[in-house]
């Protein structure tokens, strides 16, 4: 009989190999548990199972099957595009295309669109129509060989998206138009135009996204990093590519040169004005078109080809030179003079970037409230108007809009009904098609010597109403739009500290853009182009109230809430705050009162003084303060059931014995662990829930799933003016969600396009906070009506990328209120919004999450907010505390890491902290009543309950963490037992 072999060698690799899985699934089980919410999402797991499931559907689906829906919401896309595309310019009628036209179509988007933006708002349109397959399903012949030219250099001259780009202060550098050379176009194509030749068709394309804002260029500011590149300008290879279709043009190859602007950031347009570039590119048509999401490129191909006809109103002022808009000047964030003092370094991990900031200098006037503003006072000859020439600065006003008929208006009316206007006036179709027309109605306020003396701006006109009417052809219908004398109501923040109605004369006029709008008041005023208008306005279309004298109490109440409104935000004016820096007196407000004297000069010399350090750098929450507080009763062991709470009000006396139920890890879990979801509660029978991202349609690309139809960027919305349009979107997004399993939805978004150059544009309306505001509404009321809460983020001032960690942003009350918290108004109090998610930035000193005076007193006791307020993702930043934002009103924390904020929560010393405890009942009252009305609760009633299952995948590890175990014990055994037996052979 042989020897036995000892396999010491065998027994030894088995030892070593099992020991090292061990160990990796142990370190992998442990990894995998402390991001069990992302994993859960990611692989569609959940810890809890549903026992006696209802039939009962509180939210039903209004949709038969899916094809129905996505054939419905592809035909909802493309009829977006179709009203909100704005034609610009239209000579020679190049547009639209005559049927079976033969075109060649130009530059890198022709084949490449920009569907939407990049980062948490990302969207898939992988099976989206392109600009070529959408013109042939109108007839129109695209040039093949050119097509598949730029095909064949797109990687070679690929667009750099945001979403590529890391969120750090330098990111914008990394943007690039990339377009091809006109030199390799045409030799690569060049003999295939004849014969394509009716027109050619060039696509401007810019992207944005989340992480990082555009570059200006040299804006004026001294903020070196900005670089000189301005990525909203024509490179120059457009330029070379518009200058030689110009020249093939004048030689007959071309018959026409079409501009398409495929952006939400408004690209300048000097190169349509040939007085203002000083070169002639022979551009005959230009039409805006956003970004299109899925299908809205099919709308554009039937605008084009004319089988609809424009009727899309400019959501943005388009500058001949972005450069003109005095929020440029401040718009990127600055380092104070000390930071590096006092330890605060760009991006800290920890901390963000609390030693930046941004001073909103321009004040109310964004957008159109600059441009037409100081045109008016250059037209008076008022306020130090100096230098400024509108016709050199705006391109195409806010509102405005061509169409391919003539529109006529006739009898103008309105009448003073008490708590509003009636506005009537009849719409004369001089067309040869039917068509859509906005109605918008304009007014403008005083300004006065009251509003002089105490800081209170004016604009020279704004908007208060709209209405979309259809128009058959050679007929006239009347249109109504109702206004509420709300409207005319402005902030003073020095005196009153309330809203004010100002005595003296207000204008209201129906116009085509704001431009045409300021230009029938002046004309009602008796100024013409001898006085140096533009054009000579419309005195008949305007009409005249009067206000006999001030008046300080008729909007000192909120609609909402009927609780007095005053001042709020003092924190946030570096000239009221108890924690402002050093330096103010830098700092001017950009005044109607001195135009030269007041305009931004970029120049600030702002430094960190103690009291913003010490703001900047501790925690305010002490246990100590609250040392009469009795501890609430947890774990009460109660049997009331969640479900059984639907309809009841939110203070009904029996939410305090369900909350009393709740234990203290179930609340720590719900509030601090919220990444899209809200855990459930066993003790209380509350279901899981799952959120997702949303601002162009429900997406969870950015966590591992499918993403539902993709609309059109926000701003296109804004541009259709047609409410009911925009509410049909939302309750179709409210259906997505229905059916996928989705709650809540992270958006709209309700930030402000404070200039071009914001990389998140796209998800954000408007330059015009009463438009914003009345698509925000509807689309709300749309998303909301299937039981989907929405969070409107970010609230507030979240309106630029980079450095967006921390930054310190400072701007007066008027300002924030009339602008920037407009929008979250009308989407709170107007679309019934039941939650918000606040910004990473701060107002002043004060991050938004732990702002008392944003999340509860105006939120909750001005506009009456009845769900959560939610933190923009806060899975690596401290400065979120969670203590202090539980106090200020903040309820549930975007995060997956329990150790960013539940080390704090779960220690013995908050555990048996009775305010705490309290904050946290309050925070899960507010999120459980968002909860029980929503369509979580389909299939619930009272008799269904939740309860607890291990995921198969914590299953799976420990499995392998006993097999390895046990493996590695018995390969351990074995080799010992081996080299005792090789020593014994041995001797």
């Amino acid at each position: 009989m042989k020897n036995k072999k000892p396999h010491v060698v065998g027994w030894s690799i088995g030892t070593v190999v099992l020991a090292i899985l061990l160990v990796v699934a142990i370190v992998g089980n442990t990894v995998a548990n402390h991001y069990a919410t992302t994993v859960n999402m990611y692989l569609g797991t959940s810890t809890t199972k549903v026992e006696n499931p209802s039939d009962k559907v509180y939210f039903p689906s209004d949709f038969a099957s899916e094809e129905e829906k996505v054939a419905y919401e592809k035909e909802l896309c493309a009829q977006i595009e179709e009203e909100g595309a704005v034609l610009l310019k239209n000579d020679n009628n190049a547009l639209p295309l005559t049927s079976g036209a033969n075109v060649s179509t130009f530059g890198r988007a022709s084949v490449d669109l920009v569907y939407g933006g990049t980062g948490s708002g990302r969207v898939d349109t992988s099976t989206a129509d392109n600009l070529t397959s959408a013109l042939g399903k109108v007839g129109i012949n695209v040039n093949t060989e050119l097509n598949d030219w730029y095909k064949s250099v797109a990687d070679k001259y690929s667009r750099i998206l945001a979403g590529e780009i890391s969120d750090n202060l330098d990111a914008n550098d990394d943007f690039q138009v990339n377009e091809a050379p006109w030199a390799e176009v045409v030799s690569g194509a060049g003999s295939s135009f004849a014969a394509y030749g009716d027109a050619a068709i060039v696509v401007i394309g810019r992207s944005g996204g989340e992480g990082a804002d555009l570059p200006a260029g040299d804006n004026g500011s001294g903020v070196a990093w900005t670089g000189d590149t301005d990525y909203l300008a024509l490179s120059q290879e457009e330029i070379d590519m518009l200058a030689g279709l110009k020249e093939l043009k004048d030689d007959g190859t071309f018959k026409s040169i079409i501009v398409i602007l495929n952006t939400a950031n408004a690209v300048e347009l000097d190169f349509l004005f040939p007085e203002v570039c000083g070169v002639d590119y022979g551009v005959d048509a230009c039409m805006w078109i956003g970004d299109v999401g899925a299908n809205g490129i099919v709308g554009v191909a039937r605008l084009l080809a004319g089988e609809v006809a424009p009727s899309g109103s400019l959501a943005d002022t388009y500058w001949v030179d972005n450069q003109s808009n005095p929020a440029v000047i401040n718009f990127y964030s600055r380092q104070y003079n000390n930071a590096g003092d006092f330890g605060y370094e760009l991006n800290d991990n920890d901390y963000g970037n609390q030693g930046m900031y941004v001073v909103y200098q321009e004040g109310i006037y964004l957008g159109y409230r600059y441009a037409e503003t100081r045109y008016e006072d250059v037209v008076m000859g008022t306020a130090n108007a100096g230098d400024y020439d509108y016709t050199k600065s705006v391109a195409y006003p806010f509102g405005y809009g061509m169409s391919y008929v003539d529109f006529e208006y006739s009898n103008y009316n309105v009448v003073d009904n008490g708590d509003e206007f009636v506005v009537t006036v009849d719409v004369t179709n001089k067309g040869g098609m039917d068509a859509k027309k906005t109605v918008q109605v304009w007014f403008q306020s005083p300004y006065t010597q009251y509003d002089k003396d105490n800081g209170i701006e004016k604009a020279a006109i704004e908007l208060c109403g709209y209405s979309k009417v259809d128009v058959p052809a050679g007929q006239t219908v009347s249109a109504t739009v109702t206004v509420p004398k709300t409207e005319l109501r402005t902030y003073d923040s020095n005196n009153a500290k309330t809203y004010i109605l100002d005595a003296g004369d207000y204008y209201f006029t129906v116009a085509n853009g704001s431009h045409e709008a300021v230009n029938n008041v002046l004309a009602a005023k008796g100024y013409t182009t001898a006085d140096g208008m533009t054009a000579d306005g419309s005195a008949d279309m305007t009409w005249k109230w009067t206000v006999d004298a001030l008046d300080t109490e008729i909007f000192s109440t909120s609609r909402a809430t009927g609780n007095a409104i005053t001042n709020l935000f003092d924190e946030a004016d570096p000239f009221k705050s108890e924690n402002a820096p050093d330096g103010v007196d830098s700092i001017t407000w950009l005044s109607r009162s001195d135009w030269t004297g007041t305009y931004p000069s970029g120049k600030f010399d702002l430094s960190i003084s103690d009291s913003l350090n010490a703001a900047l750098a501790t925690y305010q929450y002490d246990p100590a303060d609250y040392a009469d507080v009795e501890m609430p009763t947890m774990a009460s062991g109660g049997t009331l059931n969640l479900s059984s709470f639907m309809g009841k009000d939110y203070d009904d006396p029996a939410w305090e014995e369900l909350l009393d139920q709740l234990t203290y890890e179930e609340m720590v879990n719900c509030i601090s662990l919220g990444f899209h979801n809200t855990k459930a509660c066993n003790s209380i029978s509350k279901p899981a829930t799952k959120d997702e991202n949303g601002p162009q349609g429900l997406t969870a690309l950015l966590t591992g799933g499918a993403s539902a139809m993709s609309y059109t960027s926000e701003d296109v919305l804004v541009a259709t003016m047609n409410v009911e349009l925009i509410e049909d979107v939302g309750r179709c997004i409210g259906n997505d969600c229905l059916d996928l399993g989705y709650s809540g939805l992270y958006g709209p978004g309700v930030n402000m396009h404070r200039t071009p150059y914001s990389g998140r544009n796209f998800e954000y309306y408007s330059e015009d906070p009463f438009a914003s505001g009345e698509t925000c509404a509807a689309e709300t009321k749309g998303i909301q009506s299937k039981g989907v809460y929405v969070y409107l983020k970010h609230v507030a001032l979240n309106d630029a990328e980079s450095s967006r960690m921390g930054v310190g942003v400072w701007l007066n009350e008027q300002t924030a209120r009339e602008i920037y918290l407009e929008v979250a108004d009308r989407g709170i109090i107007d679309g019934g919004a039941w939650c918000t998610m606040s910004g990473f930035n701060r107002w002043g000193a004060e991050w938004c999450g732990e702002y008392k005076a944003l999340q509860t007193d105006y939120l909750r006791g001005e506009l009456g907010m009845r769900g959560m307020s939610i933190t923009d993702y806060s899975g690596s930043s401290h400065y979120m505390d969670l203590r202090d934002a539980m106090t200020a009103g903040t309820d549930i924390w975007d995060s997956p890491d329990p150790t960013i904020h539940t080390t704090l929560a779960n220690t013995d010393e908050y555990k048996n902290d009775p305010q705490f405890v309290v904050l946290m009942r309050g925070a899960m009252h507010n999120i459980l009543y968002t909860v029980i009305n929503s369509n979580a609760m389909n299939g619930w009633d009272e008799n269904t309950r939740v309860v607890s299952v291990t995921p198969w995948w914590q299953t799976a590890f420990i499995a392998l963490i006993v097999v390895a175990a046990v493996g590695t014990v018995v390969c351990a055994v074995m080799l010992v037992k081996s080299v005792k037996l090789k020593k014994a052979q041995k001797k």
